[in-house]
């Protein structure tokens, strides 16, 4: 009987480590599953717009949601979901990525995407939202309107102007220069930028500096440091200019804070009405008057209780300009004066 025990405990010594060997393998069912990979690409979204060559706006942080065990993915750049270029063909699949945009050879545009693919797997990628990328690098413009300095045009007559442009952020502002050296800036001849299409229908305006035989057009890309182009010098012939000189304050005068003095002035006859405002050389102080219909001219002078607008300077040099409510163009400057400061 001993004999049987021993020869069976031999038999159990020997088979025990061939099953225990086998535990645990991969048809294990206390195992975890193998998770399912899959990538959600989370950022750029929908409306993000970036600005190559633009250090404050040219950071694009690409990331996304991941599942799944594949180590690393390629990032790529498509337009209208073609595929422009690669961004990164090997990167670490840890869900961001930074990326200095570019618009690697394809057209500015509001239709781009990101595509982040895990590498070894089958169908496992993830696509951003639509963003823009508006390449100002060789921002460049020019006038192919064919400007002479022996043309003159006349006030109030159209005129279409036409421009080359490239790599600009969409719109542009045109503003009338006067001089040969094209150093004084006269202003814009519209209030709002233009959408850079190429061509805008100019009513000629002098912008009451008169008839003069060099005027030129400065063209800016706005928002691109250093983009504009300027045109040949032309003559504008313009009689009809507005006038307003302000007779009071008087040259040197002081005047004193919590007094009341007069403003007084004299203007064409299509001023019919002005605002006020205060300056110290070329700083906006304040608004003197500021209404919709503005002061009378019929009505001048007008009468101001003095203030220097809180202007922490005391017993300095002002000047009052008085602007048209027709016509932001048609100023007049008063002579420099002193306010007496109270405090």
């Amino acid at each position: 009987m001993k004999k049987h025990w021993a020869v069976l405990s031999v038999a159990l010594l020997i088979a025990v480590p061939f099953v225990l060997w086998g535990c645990g393998g991969d048809d294990d069912p206390t195992d975890p599953p193998v998770e399912a990979c899959s990538i959600t690409v989370t950022t750029p979204v929908t409306g993000d717009a970036f600005v190559p060559g633009d250090p404050d706006n040219q950071t694009v942080r690409i990331r996304w949601d991941k599942s799944g065990d594949a180590a690393r993915v390629s990032i790529e750049l498509l337009k209208a979901g073609e595929l422009v270029d690669v961004i990164a063909p090997n990167a670490t699949n840890n869900g961001v990525y930074t990326w200095t945009a570019s618009n690697m050879g394809a057209a500015n545009g509001a239709d781009f995407s990101v595509r982040v693919t895990a590498l070894d797997e089958d169908n496992c990628l993830g696509v951003s939202g639509q963003f823009s990328l508006t390449n100002t690098v060789g921002c460049s413009l020019a006038f192919t309107n064919d400007f002479d300095h022996d043309i003159t045009f006349v006030a109030g007559d159209n005129l279409t102007l036409t421009w080359y442009s490239n790599s600009t952020l969409g719109n542009v502002s045109i503003e009338l220069w006067r001089g040969d050296d094209n150093t004084t800036p006269v202003g814009f001849i519209t209030e709002a930028p233009l959408p850079d299409t190429g061509s805008y229908d100019w009513t000629i305006d002098s912008l009451n500096s008169g008839t003069y035989d060099f005027y030129t057009l400065k063209i800016i890309a706005n928002g691109v440091d250093g983009c504009f182009a300027v045109s040949d010098t032309f003559g504008i012939a313009d009689e009809d200019v507005c006038s307003i000189n302000i007779s009071s304050p008087q040259p040197d005068v002081v005047w004193t804070e919590g007094h009341t003095e007069e403003i007084d002035l004299i203007a064409s006859d299509d001023v019919t009405a002005v605002n006020l405002r205060l300056y110290k050389g070329s700083e906006f102080l304040g608004n003197i008057t500021y209404a919709v219909d503005g002061v009378l001219v019929a009505d001048m002078p007008y009468s101001w209780v003095v203030s220097d607008f809180g202007n922490e300077v005391g017993n300095t040099v002002y000047r009052i300009r008085a602007i048209s409510i027709d016509d932001q163009y048609c100023i007049g400057i008063s002579e420099p004066f002193t306010i007496i400061s109270t405090q």
